[in-house]
Parts: structure tokens; sequence; C-alpha cells
């Protein structure tokens, strides 16, 4: 099921709809999908968590130069996983928006919505 040293992922389940919005006339094409990581992508999710806070680094300028090159290192990381992630569902680069949200554990959800061309 896994290749245990690569990053690598399982699809749980997969669907989607047209949202035909109503309300500005454009059509959407909304999917969801359930995907379960390896523990070799979930690590790098884990290492990708920026979980210190302004506090950790000292008061003044160095401290907040200290505190942004920090969450700047971090965000590259989540960026990097998610190109990974997405890749590797075959969307990317992904057209429209995606949201990735932790579901439980090692199981994620990834939400991808575009507009349908020519609607209008």
């Amino acid at each position: 099921m896994f290749d245990d040293n690569k990053f690598s992922l399982q699809i749980i389940a997969k669907g989607a709809f047209v949202d035909d919005g109503v309300e500005n006339g454009k059509l959407y094409i909304v999917e969801a999908t359930t995907v379960r990581l390896n523990h070799v992508a979930l690590n790098e999710w884990n290492r990708s968590e920026c979980l210190n806070t302004r506090e950790c680094y000292k008061d003044g300028p160095e401290g907040d130069a200290e505190w942004e090159a920090h969450k700047a290192e971090y965000a590259q990381r989540r960026k990097l996983w998610e190109e990974k992630l997405l890749k590797a569902l075959g969307i990317y680069p992904p057209k429209g928006g995606v949201r990735i949200t932790q579901a439980q554990s090692e199981v994620f959800t990834v939400v991808h919505i575009w507009k349908v061309n020519g609607a209008e």
C-alpha cells in the first residue's frame, strides 16, 4: 500500500459536485479528497508546523527579525509539503483554490475548487 521510505499517500475517498452559482451565474467544480499519509509524509507535515510564538524570542528589533525569519522558514516548509501532496494527487499546479486540513492524525482532507471555463 505505502512505499515505506518515500512521501506517499492513500486516497480514502474522493467526490466532486458542480456548484451552479445561482447567485452569480458562475459554475464551479468542487472536488473533495480524503487521504491518509504514510509516516514520511506525516513527518514532513509535522516538521512544517510553526509551533513557536513571538514570546520565544528576545524583545526588540533583533527578536522581531528572528521571529520573522522563523515564520518564513516554516511557511516555506509548508509550501513544499503542500506542493508534494498536490502533485501526488495530480492537481499541481492547482487551478482555482485549494484548502488542505488535517481531519485526524494521519488523515487529511483536500478541497479543490475551480471555475468552469466559459461559465458566466
